[in-house]
Parts: C-alpha cells; sequence; structure tokens
C-alpha cells in the first residue's frame, strides 16, 4: 500500500510491521518496492537485544540486505526522532526504500520532546549536467535526422515532462516512453505511446527508425528495448540518469550522461537555441501518415461466445466507460498486458505497472495506497484471478475503509502464464488451471458490491456505480483463457528477440 501510494503521490511511503513474521510477510512487496526504486520508510518492529532466543527473532537485517533495501539503525530514545527522519531523507535521495527495525523494549522508553524540534524537511537539489556533456550531446543531435526522446521512471520523478516536450519540439523528436511512464505524454501529437514489448506495431514501424535515442531517467531493461532489437542497429543510445552505476547497466548505451532529467533536458535545450540548432527530425511531412496511424483505434476484434468475454473487447469498453480522470494499477501476470495495452491513463502518475519483482498479488495493495494518495481519481486495479485469489484478504480493508474503488478481475480460472507455456510446449497444464471462483459472490461477503461480466454488454450493469462510486465494487470478469496477448504471443515465438537472447 505504502508503495502504491509513494508512485502516485511523489512522495515517501511509510509502513510499519510487526517484529519477525511481519517482516517476512512483507518481504515481497518490499522487494518489489526496491526493484522500483520507490522511496519508503519500512518501520519493523524488533525482538529485545537481551532476549536472543525470542521464538520470533531473526536477522531481520540480513533480509533487507537481501533484497536491496538501505538499512537505518535507531541508536537511542533520545536520537529516534532523528533517525527516522535520517531514514525519510535517504528513502528519498537513494530512491528505494529504507528499513528502520526498532527494539521491542526501546519502545517502552519514554522520547525527549525536544529531539521532535531538530527535525526539519529537507529538498534534494537537482544534479546538473556537465557542460561538456551537454555540448557532446548537442553534436550528436546535429548529425541525427530521427531523434526519439524515451522518458522513464526518472523523467516522471523528475517532472520533466514539459522540458522533454520542448526538447523533443526543437529536435523534430519522436516521444514514447517505458512502460513505468505510460502516460507521461498522453495526449501529444508525436506520442508514440509505450515502447518494449507491450508497443504497438505502428510504434515500433516509427521506433525502428530513429537513428538516435535519448533515454531519459530510462534503466533500459531487456524488457522495454527487446534486447535493443526494437531499434535499429544503428542507432546511437544515449542514457540520461542521476544514477552514475544505471547508464549502460541493463541495455549497452553508446554514450552516458549524469543528471537530472529536467535539467538535463533545460540545459541541452538552451545550447541548442545558443547554437540556433533546430531539425524536422519526425515532424517533417514524410511521416505524417505514420503518425496519424499511432492514434488511428485498434482494430475491432471479439471472440466472446457468451460464457466467456474477450479480453480486448473488454478493455475497449472499459476505456470508454471509465472516467478520464484514472489511476490503472495492474498486477504480475499475464492478465497485465490487457490493461496496459488497452486502457489509457491521463499522465504518468495515473499508472503503477507493479511488475519488477514479477510478484503476483501486489495489485490490491498498491492500488488503495494509490486511491488514498489520489482520492480525486477512480482507482482501478486489475488483478488476474490468481492474484486476487492471493490477496484476497485485502478487500476487507477497502470496505472497512469505504474506498470507492474499481477490481476488475481478469478471471480466465489459472495462471494464465503457465498455462500458455505449458500448452506452447505441448504439457498438461493441469497444475495452473483453478475452479472457476465466483469473485463477485466473493466481494460481496467481504462487504463490497459486485457484478459478473461474460460478455461487453454486462458492463452496462457498472453504469450506476460510476455514477456515484460508493466503497468497493469487484467486477468478475470472466475472459476467454484461450486469448493469448500479443505480447505474450511474440515471446513465445521461435524467431522472437527473447528466444534468440536466452539461445546466446
Amino acid at each position: 500500500m505504502a508503495d502504491g501510494y509513494a508512485r502516485v503521490s511523489n512522495r515517501v511511503g511509510v509502513c510499519s510491521v510487526t517484529q519477525g513474521p511481519g517482516v517476512t510477510n512483507a518481504m515481497s512487496a518490499l522487494g518489489e518496492a526496491v526493484k522500483a526504486g520507490t522511496p519508503l520508510v519500512f518501520l519493523a518492529g524488533e525482538t529485545p537485544a537481551r532476549m536472543p532466543t525470542h521464538h520470533q527473532y531473526i536477522d531481520q537485517a540480513a533480509l533487507f540486505n537481501a533484497v536491496g533495501a538501505g538499512i537505518q539503525k535507531v541508536r537511542a530514545p533520545g536520537t529516534i526522532a532523528l533517525d527516522i527522519a535520517q531514514a525519510y531523507h535517504r528513502a528519498m535521495a537513494e530512491s528505494r526504500p529504507i528499513a528502520v527495525s526498532v527494539p521491542n523494549d526501546l519502545l517502552a522508553q519514554n522520547c525527549p520532546d525536544e529531539s521532535l524540534n531538530r527535525v526539519s524537511a529537507v529538498s534534494l537539489p537537482r544534479t546538473r549536467p556537465d557542460e561538456a556533456a551537454v555540448q557532446a550531446l548537442c553534436s550528436l543531435i546535429a548529425q541525427s535526422e530521427r531523434p526519439l526522446i524515451l522518458a522513464g521512471r526518472g523523467a516522471v520523478r523528475s517532472e520533466a515532462r514539459q522540458a522533454l516536450e520542448a526538447l523533443g519540439e526543437r529536435i523534430g523528436a519522436l516521444l514514447a516512453t517505458t512502460v513505468h511512464a505510460k502516460g507521461f505524454f498522453s495526449g501529444h501529437r508525436f506520442n508514440a505511446g509505450v515502447t518494449g514489448g507491450f508497443a504497438s506495431e505502428a510504434a515500433c514501424a516509427l521506433i525502428g527508425q530513429a537513428d538516435l535515442v535519448l533515454a531519459f531517467g530510462a534503466s533500459l531493461p531487456i524488457f522495454a528495448t527487446r534486447n535493443r532489437e526494437i531499434f535499429a542497429a544503428s542507432a546511437r543510445i544515449v542514457q540520461i540518469d542521476t544514477r552514475p552505476a544505471a547508464i549502460g547497466a541493463q541495455t549497452r548505451a553508446d554514450y552516458g550522461v549524469v543528471g537530472d532529467v529536467a535539467a538535463t533536458a533545460s540545459a541541452l535545450l538552451r545550447e541548442l537555441e545558443r547554437a540556433r540548432l533546430q531539425k524536422a527530425g519526425f515532424r517533417a511531412s514524410e511521416f505524417q501518415k505514420a503518425i496519424e496511424a499511432l492514434h488511428a483505434p485498434a482494430a475491432s476484434r471479439d471472440e466472446s461466445n457468451g460464457n466467456t468475454v474477450d479480453p480486448r473487447a473488454l478493455m475497449a469498453r472499459l476505456d470508454q466507460m471509465l472516467p478520464a480522470e484514472r489511476t490503472v494499477v495492474v498486477d504480475s501476470g499475464h492478465a497485465m498486458g490487457w490493461s496496459v495495452q488497452h486502457l489509457s491513463v491521463p499522465d504518468a502518475q495515473g499508472f503503477i505497472f507493479g511488475n519488477d519483482f514479477m510478484v503476483v498479488g501486489l495489485g490490491i495493495a498498491a492500488a488503495m495506497g494509490a486511491a488514498v494518495a489520489r482520492p480525486d481519481r477512480l482507482t482501478v486495479a486489475a488483478p488476474g484471478d490468481g492474484g486476487l485469489a492471493m490477496s484476497v484478504g485485502e478487500l476487507e480493508t477497502l470496505v472497512r475503509y469505504n474506498i470507492p474503488m474499481l477490481v476488475l478481475a481478469i478471471n480466465d480460472a489459472g495462471f494464465g502464464v503457465e498455462v500458455h507455456i505449458l500448452r506452447h510446449y505441448g504439457l498438461a497444464p493441469t497444475q495452473a488451471l483453478f475452479t472457476d471462483t465466483d469473485f463477485a459472490a466473493v466481494g460481496r461477503a467481504f462487504g463490497t458490491q459486485g457484478l459478473t461480466v461474460r460478455k461487453p454488454d454486462d458492463l452496462d450493469g457498472l453504469k450506476a456505480w460510476l455514477a456515484a462510486p460508493r466503497g468497493p465494487m469487484v467486477v468478475d470478469c470472466k475472459v476467454n483463457p484461450a486469448i493469448m496477448g500479443d505480447w505474450f504471443k511474440e515471446n513465445l515465438s521461435p524467431d522472437s528477440w527473447l528466444v534468440r537472447m536466452m539461445s546466446q
């Protein structure tokens, strides 16, 4: 929940768990937050030092180190406020969770009031790029004919949309995002949308023509670049990041710049203006039809059969029905692709891609945090049936706090990824199949409203709730299990980039 809150609010999230099993229960969620670079303070109880044989004792620091969280020690009652403040500041500066273990015997002691007065908020300075690096970038742009600006999570956190769009206008760049920054360029004519495995055919056709890729705040994992194959082999890749170690760490970069995204884009724009350098690039008339194709309605495909609904038709109808001001949160698994590819969002804060650690079952909790952070928007959680089954107790929390959140159970009665992989290799998917659970009834048992959808028109039953959302709503979407997402089908193809990479 704290992870979702932090991602949507651009603030530090805070969570609290008990010692021992409370920590172990939270490890998958903590690992996800670490992989996502979420600034978060993780407060954990700890068994008293004088009781080394306590039945709940474990080496909590070893667990935190194992998943990559930072550790902040609490020294004494008189320093606890400063120690917690240090954890908060470190979470911002290091862009990761900082774990604070507080021994239970310390909790019973008094904390001097004056220690609280010594804590003050701080703001982090933006990392400015080296002047020589900016000039080198200008030289690369001068040599380019078709530049691409690729924005990642770092661009979102830097609040750099205006700076990047101005830069794109100056150099004639095509705009695109990683899946973590989906929605960042929403509404822009030259927005190609999400790159990588979820990219549309129209987007791939244009991205593949770029001769210079300016990756702003994007770590460029293999799925975002299709192991670099989404770009032309001759394209030069420039990676701009505040973390030197991130440059070239996952995808080879031809050039790296250490700097904040907004600061670097602004410095680059000033240098281009000084040099009177302007390019037509992808905004030349010859690309007009290809640009228009980016925004053409997707071909209608509906293989609903009366018993199960086509997930593509389901999402197309939902995209029209849901309010524009929305936050979409996906869980891990096959179901995530339907939301990524078919549900639009107003901006990057309107989307959470909870798949950095590939943990199934975290979507509902993350969505609750998002709903608390942005009550002005309708939060839509879209887990698969496996993910919802693993986190079904979260429905009680939704009801208890009367959070008006929409839960779309993408129910194919199985772990879809495993089912499709097993069938692809000629194996029986028996162990990956579930009983067809009635999640609408399960939701009602917890106190939510519930609706079952087997065909697109069944969504008409959602209109009254959308008009005046009061409390949570669970929609059990009985999707056709035979339909495989295009993104996943491509990964299983014998000539896919993923198969080629794995065989190297």
